[in-house]
Order: structure tokens, then sequence, then C-alpha cells
């Protein structure tokens, strides 16, 4: 598992970034909608630049 930060604009006013566990980003999007079903605008926030 691991975790993804995910952002969605929820009744076009509020913009939400959770962190969740997942196992792919798909799957993360999938419970991201699933707590908030009417989120729109639902992406994944990667961090390109950390060093493993």
């Amino acid at each position: 598992m691991k975790n993804f930060l995910i952002s969605g604009l929820v009744d076009d006013k509020y913009r939400i970034k959770v962190n969740l566990l997942a196992i792919s980003p798909d799957h993360a999007i999938k419970v991201f909608k699933q707590k908030y079903p009417k989120a729109d605008d639902i992406y994944v926030i990667q961090n390109l630049f950390k060093k493993s």
C-alpha cells in the first residue's frame, strides 16, 4: 500500500486534499469518490522531486 495525496473540488466551492492509503492511483481516486460522491475535478498529486 502506498500513500497518495488526492485533490477534489466539492460543491464547486471547496478544494479538499486528502492523504489516502491505496494500491494504485486509480484505487485512491475510487476511494475518494466513495468518501465524497459529489466531488469533481479529482486528481492525484505526485511528489516529482522526492529523493528515493
